[in-house]
């Protein structure tokens, strides 16, 4: 009897384990550093250099107390997607983003997967130099200079869906599905702009402006959002490490 209630007790736990692991919640990746948390964890295949989701892998992405937390974050170099990018090297990791922006890209990545389109991330956050590099590159890149990109503040992020391992720039129709699936998000779709067109570019900036931006402003969201506790730290640490990027990156461009 002894025997069949031990059998029955390890069966109920290993339920209780994998229902709980089974429940992914793409809104948690920023839990403290002390608990390990179920994530779909994205990585860079160095066949094509583009993120993929892998469900059956678990991995603690929280901050901790890191000072060098940066030097993990992944790039990319130049040609990495088919395309001139310039020879600065390309942030694609999605911690470097504004915590409630990193989560809806997430979810813009398991929607249109759901799609069948596999989104492959091309840069998200971007230093100042980079984007001063993209200015004198000229206006078929960007329009703004050095601190007047959304990119700067971890509320934009670049895109592109992969077919067959190859990076696809010029698919209009392929472009607008993407892009309706982002703005039923509430994202800003730079495939509605016109100088420069950009169906790669999403952001999001609750409200502010550029002006806001530029003055050490960010998104502040609804105190009843519980899903960002530590928002306020997390935002500490991410100005760090972006910082030590900026550092990093200008001191590329003085060599």
């Amino acid at each position: 009897m002894r025997f069949i209630l031990k059998v029955v007790l390890s069966l109920l736990l290993l339920f209780l384990f994998v229902k709980t692991h089974a429940q992914f919640n793409v809104n948690s990746l920023f839990e403290t550093a002390s608990s390990r948390i179920p994530a779909e964890a994205f990585r860079i295949v160095p066949a094509s250099q583009h993120v993929v989701i892998d469900s059956t892998t678990f991995e603690d992405l929280a901050f901790g107390d890191s000072l060098n937390g940066w030097k993990n974050w992944s790039f990319v170099e130049n040609y990495n997607f088919g395309k001139d990018r310039g020879a600065l090297p390309m942030i694609t990791d999605l911690n470097s983003l504004h915590p409630f922006f990193r989560d809806q890209i997430i979810n813009l990545i398991v929607k249109c997967k759901a799609k069948g389109i596999e989104l492959a991330i091309v840069e998200t956050y971007r230093t100042h130099a980079k984007q001063h590099e993209y200015k004198t590159m000229g206006k078929k890149y960007t329009s703004s200079g050095a601190g007047r990109s959304k990119h700067q503040y971890g509320l934009a992020v670049d895109v592109v869906p992969v077919v067959n391992s190859v990076a696809v720039w010029n698919n209009t129709v392929l472009w607008r599905k993407i892009g309706v699936i982002g703005e039923k998000m509430g994202l800003r779709w730079g495939g509605r702009w016109r100088k420069p067109y950009d169906p790669g570019h999403f952001e999001w900036t609750g409200g502010l402006t550029s002006y806001h931006l530029v003055n050490g402003k960010l998104p502040v969201l609804p105190n009843f959002d519980e899903r960002y506790p530590c928002l306020e730290e997390d935002i500490k640490i991410l100005r760090r490490y972006w910082k030590e990027w900026e550092t990093s990156q200008g001191a590329l461009t003085r060599k």
